[in-house]
C-alpha cells in the first residue's frame, strides 16, 4: 500500500500532492493515517476508475470524477490499471488561507463541509481544475521554499470552479452575514496565532470589536466560548503532533507556546479526559487497527 506522499517542505503538514501515473496494475493509497488523515483533499481522475472507501461506505469513481472529500472522510483509494489523475491534500491553515473573506466565501465554506462528488463534461471546466492541481503539486514538488501565496491562490480557483459546478456560482450566493464573516475573520487570526497564546482581548481588538461581543457571536453562533474554541485548536494541533512525530512531550509543549509542560498537560486532559502520553499510545493503537484518532477538523469552526 502506498502512502500519499508529504512533499511540501517546509510545512509538510500543510499540503500533500500526489499525481497518478497509470500503471499495468491496480493503485491503492492509504488515506486514513496521521497526520493526513487531518487534511481535506481533492481527487481529480483524467483517466480510468476507481473505487473510495470511505468512513461509511465506499464511493465509485470513473473519469472525469472530482471529488472533494473533508478531513477524515476518507480511509483509502484503490484506482484501477491504467487509471491517471490528481490528488491534492490541504491542512485546515491552508484550507482558512485559500477561502479568505472573498465575496463568495459562504459558498466555498458550504462547500468545504461536505463531501462531494462533481461531474465536469465541459473541458473548460476540466482543464481549469486540472491546471490549478497540477500546479499545486508542481509547487510542492519542486521547490525547495513552496509559496504559502501561489498554492493557496490556487487552492481557491479549484473551490471556485467546485461551486460553480455544483450550482453556487458567487453572482448566485447571498453574500455571507456580518456574524459570519467575524467568525471566518476570527478563525483566520486563530490559525496564524493560536501557538502565541492571545488573550481574547488581543483577539477581539484585531478583530476591532469587544470581548463581550466577540464572546456572544462564538456563544450564540456555536456554543462555545471564543477561548474554548482557541483551545480546541491547540488541542488538535497537539493530538496530530502526537500522534504523528515521536516529539516529547516537554518539546511539543514548548512548539506550542506552553510555558511548561505540565501547563500543556493539564489543558490536554481538561479536553481529551487523558493525558498527552496515554493519548499517544490511544491514537496509534486506534491507527493501527484502522479507526480514526483525530479530534475535530476545519469543518467544525463556521
Amino acid at each position: 500500500m502506498h502512502r500519499i506522499p508529504r512533499s511540501f517542505a517546509p510545512g509538510a503538514r500543510d499540503v500533500q500532492a500526489q499525481r497518478i501515473a497509470p500503471t499495468l496494475h491496480a493503485q491503492r493509497w492509504s488515506m486514513d493515517a496521521a497526520p493526513s488523515a487531518a487534511m481535506s483533499r481533492v481527487i481529480q481522475l483524467f483517466s480510468g476508475r476507481g473505487e473510495l472507501s470511505l468512513r461509511e461506505g465506499s464511493l465509485m469513481l470513473r473519469a472525469p470524477d472530482v471529488v472533494w472529500l473533508p478531513a477524515g472522510q476518507a480511509r483509502s483509494l484503490r484506482l484501477d490499471p491504467g487509471s491517471e489523475g490528481l490528488v491534492v491534500g490541504v491542512s485546515d491553515a491552508l484550507l482558512a488561507a485559500a477561502i479568505g473573506e472573498h465575496a463568495d466565501t459562504g459558498g466555498l465554506l458550504s462547500l468545504s463541509r461536505r463531501l462531494s462528488r462533481f461531474v465536469p463534461t465541459e473541458p473548460a471546466r476540466q482543464d481549469e481544475l486540472r491546471r490549478s492541481l497540477a500546479a499545486i503539486e508542481a509547487e510542492a514538488r519542486e521547490s525547495a521554499m513552496p509559496s504559502w501565496q501561489y498554492v493557496s491562490a490556487h487552492l481557491t480557483i479549484v473551490l471556485v470552479t467546485l461551486s460553480r459546478l455544483a450550482g453556487h456560482d458567487a453572482a448566485r450566493v447571498p453574500e455571507a452575514g456580518t456574524g459570519a464573516r467575524r467568525l471566518q475573520q476570527f478563525r483566520q487570526l486563530v490559525e496564524a496565532h493560536f501557538r502565541e497564546h492571545w488573550t481574547v482581548a488581543r483577539y477581539a481588538a484585531e478583530l476591532n470589536m469587544s470581548p463581550d461581543r466577540l464572546h456572544d457571536l462564538c456563544v450564540r453562533t456555536l456554543e462555545r466560548p471564543p477561548l474554548a474554541l482557541v483551545h480546541q485548536r491547540l488541542v488538535r494541533e497537539a493530538c496530530l503532533l502526537l500522534t504523528g512525530t515521536d516529539q516529547s512531550v516537554e518539546r511539543l509543549a514548548a512548539d506550542l507556546g506552553f510555558s511548561s509542560a505540565s501547563h500543556f498537560s493539564r489543558l490536554f486532559k481538561r479536553w481529551m479526559a487523558v493525558g498527552p502520553r496515554s493519548h499517544r499510545l490511544q491514537s496509534r493503537a486506534a491507527v493501527a487497527q484502522g479507526r480514526p484518532a483525530l479530534p475535530t477538523s476545519y469543518a467544525d469552526w463556521p
